[in-house]
């Protein structure tokens, strides 16, 4: 369980970036930043199994944060299909 920030992308629509510091980017890429654009900042989330997420588990997304220092979304538009 960890707290995890959550920036939106300002150059691609529902893409989304899972950090474990607020405001810290040095462990993503510059070239993955370039793409994003400009982080805004979304939320502040408690990954604990308790919330659900459109793409991944809690455990899975911290996983990925605590291996490569951030969790990267890009959904689809069949993401938001019901």
């Amino acid at each position: 369980m960890m707290w995890c920030y959550i920036y939106r992308s300002t150059k691609k629509e529902n893409c989304y970036l899972y950090m474990e510091n607020e405001n810290d980017f040095s462990p993503i890429p510059e070239k993955i930043l370039s793409i994003f654009g400009t982080p805004v900042f979304v939320m502040k989330v408690l990954l604990d199994g308790k919330r659900r997420f459109v793409v991944g588990s809690s455990d899975e997304i911290e996983q990925k944060i605590k291996s490569d220092g951030f969790f990267l979304q890009m959904l689809s538009e069949d993401d938001f299909k019901v």
